[in-house]
């Protein structure tokens, strides 16, 4: 009869023989873990002027940025007894209303942003704020000691590049990165949102354009393409057909364009209108000019003076063909240029 042989130590429980077989898994996985740091330390060593500079240029920049946003600030406060809240919307509006469909993808972009990651955004983005200026009261007073002992603090005397590494290392250990992450999530989920209603807006001009280019084309090709074969010189006769079915191509993408702009500058308007609505009314209602009900989104008076300047401002843009008079074109300038690059952007993703 075969006598069974215990493998486990001798005084040892089976629980106790388990533990220890299974102390060379993390074993294995120490040693993995070293030599992976092993394998990253050069890389980080070499990155690590990288970040000094990127710690220096924020450095350098951070105090024309805390420069601009106490412009801001004071302006806010001069502009304050004027209510900004309430005719600044309403400028806005008065734009959208007649000239919002010179600036259709800019609007799309904006209000997709507004409906998907606007609130989350701000939200994250004002935590993150309060974290960065804990951040920057812990840097300033690592920066500060009493060297002479007299009871005054005095800044410390180190180079630019020390005191700006410095700074992001107090920044790293000050600021929650949960935050970061939720405001990265949530500027990249309004970002998708944008990138998603643009690319829905672009392809359906492509498809409205294709197939009002493909129904031209039909008519061109059998009624011009033989006069204008005639008329070629025979070397160049082969250009006429592909140059008719794109030349058709292209005006149906014109057309679609157009009737983007359309329903755009429609949707800026009530938009517009809305906005200049809410924010006149509530002026007018605190001055005393008009009764407390007048801004009351569901009333009559607040939806026919919606209404009313939707349909003017509508009408407005399309006879005008979409165009900017004079001064506006000019003090327009920077949100036509933005205008120009949203478009761009749409090209490229499309």
């Amino acid at each position: 009869m075969a006598i069974p042989v215990s493998t486990a130590a001798a005084g040892s429980t089976p629980d106790t023989a388990g533990k220890k077989s299974a102390a060379p898994v993390g074993g294995a996985a120490a040693i993995s873990a070293t030599r992976f740091a092993t394998l990253m330390r050069p890389m980080l060593e070499k990155t690590t002027p990288l970040f000094a500079l990127l710690s220096q240029t924020i450095a350098t920049i951070e105090p024309y940025v805390i420069a601009l946003v106490a412009y801001f600030n004071h302006l806010a406060t001069i502009l304050k007894p004027y209510h900004p809240e309430e005719f600044l919307p309403a400028m806005c509006g008065f734009v959208l209303v007649f000239f919002g469909g010179n600036f259709f993808t800019l609007c799309a972009a904006v209000e997709a942003y507004r409906l998907i990651g606007f609130d989350d955004t701000k939200i994250a983005l004002k935590k993150l704020k309060h974290s960065y200026d804990v951040a920057m009261a812990a840097s300033k007073k690592d920066d500060e000691v009493d060297a002479d002992g007299d009871g005054v603090a005095d800044v410390k005397q180190i180079d630019a590049r020390a005191l700006a590494v410095r700074k992001a290392a107090v920044v790293a250990k000050a600021v929650d990165p949960d935050l970061v992450t939720d405001a990265l999530v949530a500027i990249n989920g309004g970002l998708m949102a944008v990138v998603a209603t643009l690319r829905v807006r672009f392809a359906a001009c492509v498809t409205i354009g294709s197939t009002v280019g493909e129904m031209a084309h039909n008519a061109v090709q059998t009624h011009a393409e033989p006069a204008l074969l005639e008329l070629t010189p025979s070397e160049y006769k082969k250009w006429v057909p592909c140059g008719l079915r794109y030349g058709c191509q292209l005006c149906g993408f014109v057309i679609a364009w157009f009737l983007q702009m359309s329903i755009s500058a429609f949707h800026s308007a009530t938009r517009g209108a809305q906005m200049f609505a809410r924010g006149s009314l509530t002026y007018a209602t605190r001055r005393g000019y008009l009764n407390p009900t007048a801004i009351d989104e569901k009333g009559r008076v607040f939806n026919a003076c919606v209404f009313a300047l939707a349909f003017v401002g509508f009408w407005s843009q399309f006879w005008s063909g979409y165009s900017l008079p004079f001064p506006l074109n000019i003090l327009l300038l920077p949100v036509t240029f933005a205008e120009y690059a949203m478009r761009f952007v749409v090209f490229m993703l499309g």
